[in-house]
């Protein structure tokens, strides 16, 4: 049994290749409970599957109602806020507000939403604006912390998140890439900072971080049953995540450990 314990904050479960599809094509066997077992065995003890726009976030909310350990949460992320106005965007502002409203308990979160200026040719600049800021209606309606995507867009982030602080009880940007300066003035609003996601941003051999990464787990480049698959981030590689922040900090990684876990349950699970 693991010495540690982990909310993964961020995992992207409905992707198709945790059921061994990948660009429609079935290429191996459905893994997502070895997946998961991985992960456990590691001390992750709560998975928030994220939502990245409406059907995501109904497809996250009903694989959390399989598993007590399973979370989601509910909103549209920034590369697909296009969505909005491809459909009536008052009607899909409603059906992700009545999603979460519906669903306490198992939707702990709004969110992933924010701003994403490297991908822009997803979704362009103004858009991301206007509906990152319409989607705090639903944080504000829910009262449940909002899960946030800041990517090369930080003057802009900051402003908004300024404007409508007062209407969110807190939160967490992810995908967190900027200066030591953003980083502090996202703090002074009282919100937390994560780093990445799976399965899209693992741990690289020619990544700063990897040479004090101590926990490997058996990877195959082709799938290989009770293996991990080579480029394919698992919740399981959070553990390594703890040990370069815990070297990078000169930290013990219990403790560390510990203060992360206390942090993400305060954020997401106040009631526990």
């Amino acid at each position: 049994m693991s010495l540690f314990k982990f909310v993964d904050i961020g995992i992207n479960l409905t992707d198709p290749m945790f059921r061994g599809i990948y660009r429609g094509v079935q290429k191996h066997q459905d893994d997502l409970q070895d997946v998961i077992q991985r992960a456990v065995q590691i001390g992750v003890k709560k998975f928030m599957i994220t939502g990245g726009n409406l059907q995501d976030s109904k497809d996250a909310l009903h694989l959390a109602q399989t598993n007590d350990m399973f979370f989601s949460t509910v909103g549209c992320h920034p590369t697909r806020c296009d969505e909005f106005e491809k459909n009536n965007p008052d009607l899909y502002l409603m059906e992700l507000l009545n999603l979460a409203e519906n669903n306490k308990g198992k939707v702990v979160a709004i969110g992933e939403c924010g701003l994403d200026f490297d991908r822009l040719q997803f979704c362009p600049r103004d858009t991301q604006l206007k509906y990152f800021e319409k989607q705090f209606e639903l944080s504000e309606q829910t009262k449940l912390p909002m899960f946030l995507h800041c990517r090369n867009s930080h003057a802009e982030f900051l402003d908004i998140m300024k404007r409508n602080r007062d209407r969110c009880v807190g939160g967490v940007v992810h995908s967190f890439d900027g200066t030591k300066e953003a980083a502090a003035a996202l703090i002074d609003l009282d919100l937390y900072i994560g780093f990445n996601d799976a399965p899209w941003c693992g741990v690289k051999n020619t990544h700063a971080g990897s040479k004090f990464i101590k926990t490997s787990f058996p990877t195959k480049k082709k799938w290989e049953n009770g293996h991990c698959l080579k480029d394919r981030n698992e919740p399981c590689h959070i553990i390594q995540i703890l040990e370069i922040m815990s070297a990078v900090r000169d930290e013990d990684p219990l403790e560390l450990a510990n203060t992360l876990y206390n942090n993400t349950i305060q954020v997401f699970f106040p009631g526990m």
